[in-house]
């Protein structure tokens, strides 16, 4: 209230010195003018509005009007002395919004009616077709392991059989028994992993890496802290073609953006086709533009 009434006490100080002036909206009052541009007691709207006090209320709203006609001003002078460059600007604004608005219509159309749906045997499918465009860049490893304090006290003979051959039977007891003695853990046995990262995971200075991968075996090995079980399950080269569950997410961008283009193409072409039936647009090749043969 404080701050609405500082507002209401600067505008009977300034209609109070004449300050407000006929403008060509009758029904507004007139604040300030810069040439045939003006500044309406409406455009102060919440001018002061988180001002500690009155005075600091009115000072908002005479700095706010100074600032607008400082910029209006500027504005004038740049707008006379480049006009080419601002039918440039305006050009470009124009393009810029008209653009602006085509892609959030069809932005709005495919997050309304694309399919998103992506089917393993539509993954599989363009896999098939397209494998050698999958070629990995890193040595890429898969595998589970268990890390355990090496003070932990319990015995790990079902741990290790349940980790050599997980199943849906067994991994449900693999997780808890990870979930309540483990320090970390991964057993997810779809998760691929660069080579280059098994350091961040594993003592790889106490296991000979090269050999585990060929064989894909189980093994185990500890540190100054902490003991590992760990079971190595692929493994593929540099160079090589990635397998398709690496590429999965991959595969599923590629073809939701086919799919994105070719619903965006189908609809230009319906409402190009609607709109020629219609008669919504006509071409006057013929009667406007000389063409050279």
């Amino acid at each position: 209230m404080k701050h609405a009434a500082g507002f209401a006490c600067l505008f009977f100080i300034l209609s109070g010195c004449n300050f407000f002036k006929k403008s060509p909206d009758k029904n507004q009052q007139v604040i300030a003018r810069v040439y045939d541009k003006y500044l309406y007691q409406s455009d102060l709207k919440g001018v002061g509005g988180g001002a500690a006090s009155r005075d600091d209320s009115i000072q908002a709203v005479r700095n706010y009007v100074d600032s607008w006609i400082r910029h209006n001003l500027l504005l004038r002078y740049a707008q006379d002395n480049l006009p080419d460059e601002e039918q440039r600007l305006n050009d470009r604004l124009r393009d810029y919004k008209e653009s602006l608005l085509i892609y959030q219509y069809e932005n709005d159309l495919v997050n309304q009616k694309l399919d998103t749906t992506v089917s393993d045997t539509d993954i599989q499918k363009y896999y098939n077709e397209n494998s050698d465009a999958f070629t990995l860049k890193n040595d890429i490893v898969k595998f589970k392991y268990v890390m355990l304090p090496a003070t932990t006290i319990v015995r790990l003979d079902s741990v290790r059989a349940w980790l050599r051959n997980m199943n849906d039977y067994n991994k449900p007891k693999l997780l808890g028994f990870c979930k309540q003695y483990a320090t970390r853990f991964s057993i997810n046995d779809s998760t691929w992993n660069n080579k280059d990262d098994l350091a961040s995971f594993l003592p790889v200075n106490k296991i000979n890496i090269t050999s585990a991968l060929i064989s894909k075996n189980y093994l185990e090995a500890s540190d100054s802290g902490f003991a590992y079980l760990i079971k190595f399950d692929d493994y593929r080269v540099k160079g090589s073609n990635a397998p398709v569950d690496f590429v999965q997410n991959e595969i599923i961008s590629i073809l939701l953006n086919q799919r994105k283009i070719d619903f965006i193409s189908r609809i230009h072409k319906s409402i190009y086709d609607d709109a020629l039936k219609d008669g919504d647009f006509e071409i006057y090749m013929d009667e406007g533009i000389k063409t050279k043969k």
